[in-house]
């Protein structure tokens, strides 16, 4: 791969390719018979077709590369990725039944009353604790199942069929298909992935006056912002501060651990009763302090870092991502929204992420902000909290240019 810096793609990718009018039909992959009322659209977009009743459908695909996702219930989701450059002007898509691909899987059985168990926790972690989560609902609660793993300590949820999720806070009703949740509650580690369409509600000029000035306060200092940053090499302009940040691990804390765990070991004697060393109170309240503090020390990069150092062009309309260790990202506009602050309050008052590339390898950017792949990057911090499904916009949306 040729390395070389990044430029403004993104004017270029606008102007150099007329959106492309693409036809496709949808059938069982089996039987032959075309799917009617399959959903097809352009995944995290608004733009979308339902096939009719030939399993026919029409869409219009703009400007660079987007993953199409098609999705029948009863049938496994089909994902392709495709290109304005690249893509053919007739699609063919076969859809396979989910029961066939479920008939060798052993499946753990659902929680029973998994809602009124888990429901208030998944809305947190899917949907989000910010303000507009308020204004957020899900319809069709009833499609989702959980399981709780006491083996490996975690949560899964699926849905049986696409969520309906009304953000009357962004004015968007989403169409959302759920292929994996899961919370490690040991690492407190959470990734979900699925597919959302974007429905623009409608309303009156004050309501659309309302959805636009949240969706714009929404924008400003999210991811999908710092990617089209990075993809311009504007990170600056774009009012981001970045710097390398290192995570040294608290040796003094494991060496802590390690004796503490030792000294308050139970022995067994030989007449079947135990002994329990312990140590004396100085050493405990040492101890304890030790104990208290992080795992990690974080060292942060004395010099901000200019977004070629951090990315490359990959080709004419992609930009690469790749760095060492972990990034910290701020965005200098405005502070973090007082629920984040009242939730986190050790944290700071700024807009402050860290990424990680947790496979170490790159993500590729598109204009648009969508990186590929999204798994291989992991944020902690303020979006760790704020990229949520009620903070969620679609790719396409342009912000007002003031």
């Amino acid at each position: 791969m040729k390395w070389f810096p990044v430029v403004s793609f993104l004017l270029v990718a606008f102007s150099s390719f007329a959106q492309k009018t693409i036809k496709g039909f949808v059938l069982d992959a089996d039987k032959g018979i075309p799917i009617s009322n399959a959903s097809v659209f352009l995944n995290t977009t608004s733009i979308g077709a339902v096939t009719n009743a030939e399993g026919n459908f029409i869409l219009t695909v703009p400007n660079g590369r987007f993953d199409l996702i098609v999705s029948s219930i009863g049938y496994e989701t089909y994902n392709q990725t495709i290109s304005s450059a690249t893509v053919p002007d007739n699609l063919t898509i076969r859809l396979k039944l989910k029961s066939e691909l479920m008939q060798t899987v052993i499946v753990e059985p659902y929680e029973k009353d998994g809602w009124e168990k888990w429901g208030k926790f998944f809305l947190e972690n899917f949907i989000g604790t910010s303000a507009n989560a308020l204004n957020c609902r899900i319809r069709n609660t009833n499609v989702i199942h959980f399981r709780n793993s006491k083996k490996k300590n975690e949560l899964t949820a699926i849905a049986d069929e696409p969520l309906i999720i009304e953000n009357k806070a962004l004015g968007y009703t989403l169409h959302y298909q759920l292929e994996s949740f899961t919370y490690n509650f040991k690492d407190r580690y959470l990734l979900y992935t699925g597919y959302p369409f974007f429905q623009p509600m409608k309303g009156g000029p004050v309501k659309q006056r309302r959805w636009e000035k949240r969706r714009t306060e929404a924008y400003f200092g999210s991811m999908m912002q710092f990617m089209r940053s990075v993809y311009l090499n504007k990170i600056a302009q774009e009012n981001f501060e970045v710097r390398s940040l290192q995570k040294i691990p608290n040796i003094e804390k494991q060496r802590v651990k390690a004796l503490y765990s030792t000294n308050q070991q139970r022995t067994k004697r030989n007449d079947g009763t135990f002994v329990v060393t312990t140590i004396n109170q100085d050493t405990a309240t040492y101890y304890d302090h030790i104990l208290a503090q992080e795992d990690y020390k974080d060292v942060i990069g004395r010099n901000l870092l200019p977004g070629d150092s951090i990315a490359y062009g990959i080709d004419s309309f992609t930009a690469g991502l790749e760095f060492s260790n972990y990034l910290l990202v701020i965005y200098k506009n405005k502070l973090a929204p007082l629920e984040y602050r009242q939730q986190f309050p050790k944290s700071s008052t700024a807009m402050m992420s860290q990424i990680v590339l947790i496979n170490q390898r790159p993500v590729e950017i598109e204009a648009n902000g969508s990186y590929y792949n999204p798994v291989d990057l992991m944020s902690t911090g303020y979006w760790a909290w704020s990229e949520k499904i009620a903070m969620m916009l679609p790719f396409d949306y342009v912000p007002p240019k003031h």
